[in-house]
C-alpha cells in the first residue's frame, strides 16, 4: 500500500475556525494513478510558476484532483482537530510552556490515522508526507521521523513500512496529495459538512481524535 499525505491547518486566524488536518490519499497501485493525474497537470505546466494547490492559477486542476482520485482503488484520508477542543492544560501533553504543542498534536494525529488504516494487515506500506519545517530544524526532523519509524515498527511489527517525508515538489502524487488536503482545508474553513457526505464511500474521516 502507498500513503501519500499533506496537511493543512489554521491556527492563527480567529475569525475562522482554529483546526489542524492531515489529508491525503491511500492506493495499492501507483503507476496508473500516476499516469492519469501527469496528464491531467499537463495543460497547466509553465516554466515560470510551479503547479502549488494554494496558487488561485490552478484553482480548475483542484477540481481535476478529485476526479483523478474517483477510483474504487483510491481511499481518500483526513484526521481533523479542532484546536480548542484539544485536551487543555494543565495535565494534557499537547501543550508545552502553555503553547500548542503542534509536533506533538501531528504524530499523534498520524498514529491515529495509521491505528484506522488497520496496516498490520497489509505486508509493505509506503508512506510519503509532505516535508515540513520543525521547530528544532534538521535535528526536529530526524527525531520525529525516528519516532513514527519506532510506532510502525512496533504497533505494525509483520508489516514492511517505509515513513518518508519530502518536498512536494519531488514527487506529482504527493502533488496530488497537497491539491486534496487544500481542497479539504476549504471545505472545513466554510463547515461544509456536504462535501464530505458526498464521499461517504470513498472516505476515511477521522474527527477530534485527540
Amino acid at each position: 500500500m502507498f500513503i501519500y499525505l499533506d496537511e493543512s491547518y489554521n491556527l492563527k486566524d480567529r475569525d475562522k475556525l482554529q483546526f489542524i488536518s492531515i489529508n491525503g490519499f491511500a492506493v495499492l497501485d501507483i503507476k496508473s494513478l500516476f499516469k492519469k493525474w501527469k496528464e491531467r497537470r499537463r495543460d497547466f505546466l509553465s516554466k515560470r510558476r510551479r503547479v502549488h494547490a494554494s496558487d488561485s492559477r490552478f484553482a480548475l486542476l483542484r477540481q481535476e484532483a478529485l476526479k483523478v482520485i474517483g477510483r474504487p482503488d483510491v481511499i481518500l484520508l483526513t484526521v481533523f482537530q479542532i484546536v480548542q477542543q484539544v485536551p487543555p492544560e494543565p495535565s494534557s501533553k499537547y501543550f508545552r510552556q502553555g503553547k500548542l504543542d503542534f509536533e506533538k498534536i501531528y504524530g499523534e494525529m498520524l498514529k491515529h490515522l495509521f491505528i484506522q488504516l488497520r496496516l498490520g494487515e497489509y505486508k509493505e506500506v509506503k508512506i510519503i508526507l509532505d516535508s515540513r519545517k520543525h521547530k528544532n530544524g534538521l535535528l526536529g526532523k530526524k527525531e520525529f521521523q525516528k519516532e513514527m519509524g519506532y510506532f510502525l515498527r512496533q504497533t505494525f511489527s509483520k508489516t514492511k513500512s517505509e515513513f518518508k517525508p519530502q518536498p512536494s515538489s519531488s514527487d506529482i502524487l504527493l502533488e496530488l496529495a497537497d491539491f486534496l488536503s487544500n481542497t479539504f482545508y476549504r471545505a472545513y474553513s466554510r463547515d461544509d459538512q456536504e462535501f464530505f457526505e458526498q464521499l461517504r464511500g470513498k472516505l476515511l474521516q477521522i474527527k477530534n481524535p485527540l
